[in-house]
């Protein structure tokens, strides 16, 4: 993965260089043009483009020896845009009479290091900027002029305007795409954070929340029981000769058995209450601000449902019913003693014959005196 980042930022680096050597090539020519129109001398134009293949080369080499990976920005963005500010600010000073071409410059310059730098790492390259400037024009501050003494010189200054104008307007429109790109990428990670999130406490086959999810289900009810007394319950659901359904008719149908059973639940169910497949054909529902005579009703209902449903459409002769175990959460006990209770219901249930619901004792320490309730079945 490093890899491939590196590599990536490398190639965007030599594309990068590409641009800004045209650009620089297109300046060249433009130096050239007023050479041929006597407002400055040939050498003038030959050390700007020898600067540009100099800077541009030194750090394309930078990039394919891999130096580059020895800073902390491999792209060396700052570095580009301080060695341009000053090679603009230099030829200010050595060609004042096309000064306005170099000044107008760094405003592509510092367009072009826009995305690539840090806040700090921009004001300190403003910063350098800015005193390059004050050099510049307290050397050649009176020898700057525009060149527009003949028509033709005047044809040059106004292609320098409409070059850069060009070029800011190709820059924009790049950083834009870059933008839109970042977008949609921080889009796209977005989904996928939240796909994982999902997984992480959703159960994939169910879509339901997962035993992780459940424990901190519970945690938060717990807390708002503390705080306020609000009453909950814990519902443990068991299927029923599920493990047939798997040894007879394969995986696939138990699957489809589960979803099933899942959408049962749910049509019983309120909003407010959390529905977890704990593991295998094992459920539990946290009905919330419900004391257990209300939630047995619901209950009840779940097993009627079950018991009544065409199971049979899953693999001939299915019969299926549902053991349910429930306890209400009780001052000064911890999550775990009453799942401990809600589960000794549940156990209960299935030694009273299955297909019902059952109370939890109000002690599960002795499970000789245990005293339940059966509702329904």
């Amino acid at each position: 993965m490093k890899q491939q980042r590196r590599e990536k930022i490398n190639l965007l680096t030599l594309r990068m260089l590409g641009r800004v050597a045209t650009s620089g090539l297109l300046d060249v020519l433009l130096l050239c043009g007023f050479v041929h129109a006597g407002v400055i001398h040939s050498h003038i134009a030959l050390l700007y483009g020898a600067s540009v293949v100099g800077i541009n080369g030194f750090f394309y080499l930078l990039v394919k020896s891999g130096l580059n990976r020895r800073f902390k920005d491999p792209s060396m963005t700052f570095w580009q845009l301080v060695t341009a500010v000053l090679q603009q600010a230099g030829f200010v000073i050595l060609a004042p009479q096309v000064g306005y071409l170099f000044l107008i410059n760094l405003f592509l310059v510092y367009t072009c290091g826009a995305l690539g730098l840090s806040t700090f790492l921009y004001v300190i390259s403003w910063l350098v900027g800015s005193l390059a400037l004050l050099l510049a024009f307290g050397l050649a501050g009176t020898h700057l002029s525009l060149p527009v003494a003949t028509y033709f010189s005047q044809l040059l200054v106004c292609a320098t305007f409409i070059l850069t104008l060009g070029r800011s307007i190709y820059l924009t429109n790049m950083l834009s795409r870059i933008r839109r790109r970042i977008t949609v990428k921080n889009h796209e990670l977005l989904l996928a954070m939240q796909r994982a999130r999902a997984l992480a406490t959703r159960d994939e086959l169910t879509n339901i929340e997962n035993r992780r999810s459940l424990m901190g289900i519970l945690a938060i009810e717990q807390k708002r029981f503390q705080r306020g007394g609000t009453p909950f319950c814990i519902a443990i659901l068991d299927l029923d000769g599920f493990k047939s359904v798997n040894d007879n008719f394969g995986h696939s149908a138990g699957d489809q058995v589960l979803k099933t059973f899942v959408e049962i639940v749910r049509n019983e169910m309120r909003l407010s209450d959390h529905f977890a497949r704990y593991g295998g054909d094992e459920f539990v529902l946290v009905l919330t601000d419900t004391t257990v005579e209300e939630g047995v009703t619901a209950l009840d209902r779940i097993c009627a449902g079950t018991e009544m449903f065409d199971w049979s459409k899953f693999g001939k002769g299915i019969v299926l019913t549902t053991s349910i175990g429930i306890t209400d959460f009780r001052a000064g006990e911890s999550v775990k003693e009453a799942f401990q209770r809600a589960d000794m219901a549940l156990y209960a249930a299935k030694a009273a014959g299955r297909n019902r619901v059952m109370i939890s004792p109000d002690s599960f320490d002795n499970n000789d005196g245990v005293t339940v309730t059966i509702k329904g079945y």
